[in-house]
């Protein structure tokens, strides 16, 4: 069992956001896949949502008796109406017992912002806070992704990190 190497707890036990279980892209390690999928089961996470364009991973996620939703996301940029789509459902699902885990290929501005959306429009929380959170957890965080969000990116800087821990 191995900690994902860039993953966000947006809400404690309850929804995650992380790079695609064994990195990204040509950085892809099946034993490393494994081990993280296994950390988490280990959380309790029972539904991965993958926002990659391709259906890599999927298969894993059914041999280790995971649900799992695909979304494709071409990119941050485009993906306002998948925003719209995964609202709902983050919502409907962490009704339920376990956790909820999101996440994109190498790239994690896109599930970054689905998840300050999600605690912004859920839990009242202010999306610049929650993209700071996504940044110090070690997810990107793009001008793309902050322009989903309605927030000015040069905001999310070490400034605002130092004013958001005072």
């Amino acid at each position: 069992m191995r900690r994902p190497r860039r993953i966000w707890w947006a809400r404690n036990k309850k929804l995650c956001a992380l790079e695609r279980p064994g990195g990204g892209g040509r950085t892809h390690r099946a034993d490393r896949r494994r081990a993280e999928i296994a950390y988490l089961k280990k959380h309790g996470v029972r539904l991965v949502i993958s926002t990659t364009r391709s259906r890599h991973n999927l298969d894993a996620y059914e041999r280790a008796k995971l649900e799992w939703r695909h979304v494709p996301v071409p990119s941050c940029a485009e993906g306002e109406s998948a925003l719209e789509e995964l609202l709902p459902l983050l919502r409907r699902e962490l009704r339920r017992r376990g956790a909820v885990a999101i996440h994109g290929d190498l790239r994690t501005d896109f599930v970054a912002a689905v998840c300050a959306a999600y605690l912004h429009v859920d839990r009242g929380r202010d999306p610049r806070d929650c993209l700071i959170e996504a940044q110090e957890a070690g997810l990107d965080v793009t001008p793309e992704a902050a322009r989903l969000l309605g927030v000015d990116h040069s905001a999310i800087g070490k400034r605002a990190r130092a004013s958001v821990r005072a």
